[in-house]
């Protein structure tokens, strides 16, 4: 018997959870993600993508998917494995928020620049 662990509004992120439990060897299946992923406007109406696993499995599951939200299988931009809770440092600025401002109202596209981080300049050294 399988058991709805987990449900998602976003299709993509049910498949990455899906993916990372069967990496992790859990046998997890995934339920109405397709109906999520052709009907868009239906994805709350059928509840999203339900993560399904076997009984005898759920625990494990579910601390797999709570270490996901905590950030302990993130990687940072380099592929390394990221500090859980830190997050990508900003790299927008005020011209960068203007321009997009701009865009949006009057349909003008700006260029603008990201403001480079320090392993950025390095890099383009």
């Amino acid at each position: 018997m399988f058991i709805i662990v987990a449900s998602y509004t976003d299709p993509l992120e049910a498949q990455i959870a899906r993916g990372l439990l069967q990496a992790e060897g859990i046998d997890a299946h995934l339920g109405d993600e397709h109906a999520a992923l052709a009907n868009w406007e239906w994805r709350l109406a059928i509840g999203g993508a339900k993560l399904r696993v076997p009984a005898g499995q759920v625990e494990q599951a579910r601390a797999i998917l709570q270490a996901i939200e905590a950030g302990h299988y993130a990687i940072d931009d380099d592929g390394e494995p990221a500090a859980p809770g830190l997050h990508a440092p900003d790299r927008e600025t005020g011209t960068s928020r203007l321009a997009w401002v701009v865009s949006m109202l009057l349909g003008i596209p700006l260029p603008w620049r990201r403001r480079k981080t320090g392993d950025d300049a390095v890099r383009d050294a």
